[in-house]
């Protein structure tokens, strides 16, 4: 018996096509039944689109290819798989290499590499259907935009609802809190306070959940509460399958085109507040152009997870206080919302606002730089990596991409500004002849123009010479390869490799687990996921004890401390600083933490004495 699986996708994401998905999968169960084929998985896609990228069931299909999971795929036609030509020839080629049959029952029959041709073309004409429609849609939303035509809402848009006649009305219940929000921001509340507000009174969202600071900001910052409806903000693009954001002065903005929520003033006293705290954190100085800023191009992004909650951890930066450096972090996102755990032994997060009922995170959080190195560690020990074979090779195709390059760009530069100036100071003397310009003036402007053609071409003569001068190029190269050598490149390129096989980083207080993406490994495309059980043999565990745990680090050190302190009574803080490699300023504050805690005691006047531990 043939093992046989379904493909099924809707051409639109309207909520009527719903059904439509439903009756597409029965037929092909249908036909599977009809064929006395065994159904053995389904692959049922949520989400249209013309291109594969985004489809995550037809990923999954197209890596399945490569398993011996079924026989036969069945669809109901060929555009119900894909509208785009090349993504068309890719599948077919890993169809026909797995030796897999493709069964369209709109046609009865099998795709057979005989069909190569006429496929081919139902490809490229299915493309076209989509790009025409794709603009006609486009050109209607636009004509309808520009003509102040009826208020399109997304099915998220709390506060409102659209009525069976197309007109919007006002969820009074979620108006209020919508309101509440505003008057919080205008009073000077920050979102994250106001998050937490909201959180304290029980107020949910529509799924039950509490609103995230994101939530709140975005609400407030949309203009439709005040009744302004902004059509037009951005525009698809068939050609490179990306939003294109709009510019304001060629959207439409129509006030009063839905009922206020709230008035234009409040609004208005809302946002300059929000405004107001962006300008503040930029002002001086760019030490905080970063907050509220993550562009998510780390390459650790979407990788890290903490393993005690099981949210993402988050990039965040702080600056060092005593010389203002960019410290990277990454931090849980729940101890980001909530803070530490109540009751929990270190210093909880303050907020102006602190949220009741609320468990945080206790996670440690890491720093990035040091993150990283264990990673490479952790490289070295997984790869076999020819470090001088790699530095060999790249010193080569430098030499190879360096002797020209650079020079000859600069002097195509100066060229190019050499015959600019020449032709200006024809124009100049064209304008002395018509008269245009005085002969004073034209002196002047003669002078300044030929002082500065001489001072380029007397450039172009020193790149010239140096052409024939190799040594500055061989010393550059020298010191990539010294750089190569000395520094850290090579490892932080087989980190970012290594991050491209790693599915996930659970993070631990003591330890991590790195789950690869064996799929990855094997380069078989993407696989089905992580799950909950990350206990497998795809799984490495890496030990680095208290290397994050600032607490941890503290408490490891004034245990340290006690032990000395037993061992020799007499020794000094400056002593203790020396031997354990702290600042003065360290170790006292580090006694005066145990005398707190009542460890220890100084048993003596004036500097004379010992110290005596308390045995707890």
């Amino acid at each position: 018996m043939l093992k046989a699986v379904l493909y099924a996708r809707c051409s639109t994401e309207e909520e009527k096509q719903k059904n439509a998905l439903e009756h597409q999968v029965e037929e092909a169960r249908a036909e599977v039944r009809k064929n006395g084929w065994l159904l053995v998985d389904e692959y049922v896609e949520l989400k249209s689109g013309t291109t594969t990228q985004k489809r995550s069931q037809y990923n999954r299909l197209f890596g399945d290819l490569l398993t011996d999971k079924f026989d036969v795929i069945v669809i109901k036609s060929q555009d119900r798989l894909m509208r785009n030509t090349k993504d068309w020839y890719i599948f077919v080629d890993r169809l026909s290499s797995s030796g897999k049959k493709l069964f369209i029952y709109m046609e009865s029959k099998f795709y057979t590499p005989d069909d190569a041709l006429i496929t081919g073309i139902k490809a490229i004409l299915a493309e076209e259907y989509s790009r025409e429609l794709s603009k006609k849609i486009n050109n209607a939303h636009q004509r309808r935009q520009a003509q102040g035509g009826n208020v399109i809402l997304t099915s998220n848009a709390y506060g409102y609802r659209k009525k069976p006649d197309k007109s919007i009305e006002i969820v009074e219940d979620e108006a209020r809190v919508k309101r509440r929000m505003y008057e919080l921001c205008a009073a000077g509340y920050g979102c994250r306070s106001i998050a937490n507000i909201l959180k304290n009174e029980g107020i949910a969202n529509r799924k039950g959940n509490p609103f995230s600071d994101a939530d709140i900001l975005r609400m407030i910052r949309n203009p439709l509460n005040k009744g302004t409806v902004v059509m037009r903000r951005e525009h698809f693009d068939f050609a490179t399958k990306r939003i294109i954001k709009i510019p304001e002065d060629q959207q439409f903005i129509y006030p009063n085109k839905v009922p206020a929520i709230v008035s234009e003033e409040l609004w208005n006293m809302a946002n300059a507040q929000i405004s107001g705290r962006s300008i503040h954190k930029k002002s001086g100085d760019d030490k905080d152009s970063s907050i509220g800023k993550n562009p998510g191009v780390s390459m650790l992004s979407g990788k890290i997870y903490c393993g005690l909650c099981g949210v993402p951890y988050y990039r965040r930066v702080r600056h060092r206080y005593k010389d203002g450096v960019k410290i990277y972090e990454w931090k849980c996102r729940r101890y980001l919302e909530d803070g530490r755990s109540a009751g929990s032994k270190m210093r909880p997060q303050l907020r102006k606002i602190p949220a009741e009922h609320v468990q945080g995170c206790d996670n440690i959080h890491l720093d990035e730089t040091r993150f990283i190195k264990l990673l490479e560690k952790v490289c070295a020990s997984r790869y076999i990596t020819n470090k001088d074979t790699i530095i060999r090779k790249t010193v080569k195709i430098l030499k190879l991409a360096l002797q020209q390059s650079d020079r000859d760009q600069e002097l195509k530069a100066l060229e190019s500004r050499a015959e600019k100036l020449k032709q200006r100071l024809s124009v100049l003397t064209d304008k002395l002849l018509d008269g245009v310009i005085s002969d004073a003036l034209y002196q002047e402007k003669k002078d300044a123009m030929e002082k500065d053609l001489a001072s380029v071409r007397e450039n172009i003569r020193q790149i010239q010479a140096q052409t024939a001068n190799e040594r500055h190029i061989q010393e550059r190269i020298a010191q990539i390869e010294s750089q190569l050598n000395n520094g850290s490149l090579i490892e932080q390129a087989t980190v970012a490799q290594m991050l491209q096989e790693i599915e996930r980083i659970y993070v631990y207080p003591g330890y991590m687990e790195i789950a690869f993406d064996i799929s990855k490994m094997l380069d078989l495309g993407s696989s089905a996921g992580y799950g909950e059980d990350h206990q497998n043999e795809n799984v490495l565990r890496v030990d680095y004890g208290n290397a994050f745990d600032y607490y941890g680090q503290k408490a490891e050190k004034r245990e340290l401390i006690l032990q000395m302190m037993k061992k020799q009574p007499e020794i000094t803080a400056k002593g203790i600083a020396k031997a354990l490699g702290m600042s003065l300023s360290g170790a006292n504050y580090c006694i005066r933490a145990l005398k707190k805690e009542g460890k220890i005691y100084f048993n003596g006047k004036g500097g004379k004495g010992q110290w005596v531990v308390n045995e707890v």
